[in-house]
This record gives structure tokens, C-alpha cells and sequence, in this order.
């Protein structure tokens, strides 16, 4: 696998995607609510299952909703209009489109939305860029990226350590940036948009219940049990099978550590156009 075939380091798993189904504007683009209006369109850059994308189509009635994503996840998006269906949420539609050429034309939304894709692709710069492109004039741009040089694990483990050290090392043989939050206000800054125009925001993962603990340590093992990620780890002689069952046996250890807690910040940045 290249790392032009690698858009999604954790895949399009049934269980990843139950995982990210949870995923509202309540919990993931609280930072965005303040500026919405009923009558905006809205363009979701990397929908995935599309939880977000239906939430923000609820909360613009008289507007409108995009959810874009990659070719791979093509059938990801055919469970998200089907969801819609369910819900009865009639103002949102979904396509295929590549993030760093995005099949918009310029000045075409009111708001352009992308919820941890930074991360993800080989060409931050050339994604904000897109997203700019698109916004119309007095638009936003809003993306919330993760950090996770920022991540703090209570108790430490060695084991946990060493398998965030696989994808870390995947990350970084795929030309992805798995500390992309703390730079997201300069590449801002670096696609055009004046620094006055920028307001930075954080928000925290904070996992410490028994189900934010699973929540949490699903995602990380669902990554270390299938997905392009330990493929690539795999063929490239970056892990070995036992690396990930033994980072599968430390997640599950501290999952179920009364006294298990984390911490990583999100940045979230709001750019006017």
C-alpha cells in the first residue's frame, strides 16, 4: 500500500463508524454553534457516517447541508443518506469529493466545516486553502483538529506507549501529522487569512467513566485490530503482529483501571473569510 492509497489511517469499520455515529455538534463542534444561522449552507469536509453533517442540517431549517468525502468511503456515505432518511432530516445530501480539490466552485457556502481531517491528509495547507476558496466573502471556515503530542494518560503505560509509537511511525512514513492541532492557526495564517480574522479555541478529550474509558480505547484498538494502518505497519516492517496484540492487551488493561483518566486538547480554529 502507498501512501497515496492511504487516505484513513483508522478505516471504515462497522465498529469505527458506530463509534463516530456518536459524534454531534454538541460534542464536537460546540465551538462552531454560536455562528449558525437558519438560513446558511454548509459544506462538511470529511463527513464520514455523517452524525455531524445531519446534526448541522437540523440547525440550519431553512438552509442546507453538504457532506463530502473520498472515493473509499463511498459506502460510508450510503449509510449516512440512509440515516437521514431515518431521522427525516431532509436538508442535507451527501457526494463523493477530494478534500485537497474540492468539486465546489468558488464562494459557494456560508460555512465550511471539517471535523479532525487535518490530521489525515498529506497536504494541510492545500486542504484550508480549498476550504477557503469555497467560503463565500464574510464566510467561515471552522475545523477542529487533534493533537496528540497533547495526550496525558493516568496510569502511564509502557504498553499503550509503545503502540501509539506504531501509528505515530505510520503517521509520519504516510506524510500525516498526528500533532496537526498546533499548527493549524498558522497554516491559516499561511492560506491567506489575516491574523484579526483567526479565533483559536481548545477543547479537550477527557476520558475517565467506564464508558469514556471504552470509547476512548475502542478507537485505539479498533486501529491496532484492522485497518490500513496496521496494514501499512505490517508491510513496511514498521510492527510486528505481537506489537499489536500486545498494544490491544495494554489498551483493554487501562480500560478497565478504576483509576484510569486521559486528557488531549483539540484546537479549534474559526476563520472569517
Amino acid at each position: 500500500m502507498s501512501k497515496e492509497s492511504l487516505p484513513y489511517i483508522v478505516g471504515q469499520g462497522d465498529a469505527v463508524l458506530k463509534l463516530f455515529g456518536q459524534r454531534t455538534v454538541d460534542n464536537s463542534a460546540a465551538y462552531l454553534k454560536d455562528s449558525l444561522e437558519p438560513h446558511m449552507t454548509i459544506l462538511d469536509v470529511g463527513c464520514g457516517p455523517g452524525s455531524i453533517t445531519i446534526d448541522l442540517a437540523r440547525r440550519v431549517p431553512q438552509g442546507r447541508v453538504t457532506g463530502v468525502d473520498t472515493e473509499s468511503a463511498r459506502p460510508t456515505l450510503d449509510k449516512a443518506r440512509a440515516q437521514a432518511e431515518r431521522e427525516g432530516v431532509k436538508n442535507v445530501d451527501f457526494r463523493v469529493g477530494d478534500a485537497l480539490a474540492l468539486p465546489f466552485a468558488d464562494a459557494s457556502f456560508d460555512v465550511v466545516h471539517a471535523h479532525q481531517v487535518l490530521i489525515h491528509v498529506t497536504d494541510p495547507l492545500r486542504m484550508l486553502a480549498e476550504m477557503r476558496r469555497v467560503a463565500k466573502p464574510g464566510g467561515l471556515v471552522a475545523c477542529r483538529t487533534w493533537d496528540d503530542g497533547t495526550l496525558m494518560m493516568v496510569p502511564p503505560s509502557e504498553g499503550v506507549g509503545r503502540a501509539r509509537a506504531i501509528t505515530q511511525r505510520v503517521m509520519d512514513f504516510s506524510g500525516r501529522n498526528f500533532e496537526a492541532g498546533r499548527y493549524t492557526p498558522r497554516w491559516a495564517r499561511e492560506v491567506g487569512f489575516k491574523p484579526a480574522n483567526i479565533k483559536v479555541t481548545t477543547s479537550n478529550y477527557t476520558s475517565y467513566t467506564p464508558a469514556e474509558r471504552y470509547y476512548f480505547a475502542s478507537m485505539m484498538t479498533n486501529v491496532l485490530k484492522e485497518s490500513p494502518m496496521k496494514t501499512v505497519a505490517l508491510e513496511k516492517g514498521l510492527a510486528t503482529e505481537e506489537d499489536f496484540e500486545r498494544g490491544i492487551a495494554a489498551w483493554e488493561e487501562w480500560t478497565t483501571n478504576e483509576d484510569g483518566l486521559s486528557v488531549g486538547v483539540n484546537v479549534e480554529i474559526l476563520c472569517r473569510v
